[in-house]
């Protein structure tokens, strides 16, 4: 009897550990679907653009690791998509206050090309890239190209997961 319990303690602390909440998860931690821009006016978003059906961007945090997916339909007369996709992983990144960086190590040949050709190399052979961003428990969004007048946009992405 003794042993019958003893394991049923081992195995719900072992399940136990292996569960883990939503509570406990980062900010980010989970997967996100890209549904739109926000523009910004004077530093303030002033609308929301949703993006084309023929478009999709995913990311995907995990505690440490980032996966960005996407592509969009780009047909020529000839039926040939012009757009191939892409894909960028992150092995680490953080959230500091309000600053994602994700350090981006690989990626399929235009977006690794991409991120090398307008990105500078970190001493670890990381390429950082860095966004403000604005993370609620559903969405978040990550600010891209403001200009010295705080007019630009953003990418606002959806949690899915």
């Amino acid at each position: 009897m003794k042993k019958i319990t003893f394991l049923s303690l081992i195995a719900i602390i072992i399940f136990s550990c292996q569960q883990k909440s939503t509570d406990e998860r980062g900010p980010l931690e989970g997967v996100w679907e890209r549904t739109g821009n926000i523009v910004y006016k004077n530093s303030k978003p002033v609308d929301t653009v949703p993006i084309s059906d023929e478009m999709f961007q995913t990311k995907i945090y995990t505690k440490t690791h980032a996966l960005w997916l996407g592509n969009n339909k780009n047909i020529d007369s000839l039926g040939n998509d012009l757009n191939p996709g892409g894909g960028i992983y992150s092995k680490r990144y953080s959230v500091i206050n309000d600053t994602l960086t994700e350090y981006l190590t690989n990626g399929t040949d235009n977006m690794n090309n991409w991120f090398k050709s307008n990105l500078k190399m970190d001493k670890d052979g990381n390429f950082p890239i860095s966004f403000k961003v604005v993370i609620n428990k559903n969405s978040y969004s990550q600010i891209w190209n403001l200009d010295s007048l705080g007019n630009g946009g953003a990418e606002l992405y959806k949690r899915v997961e």
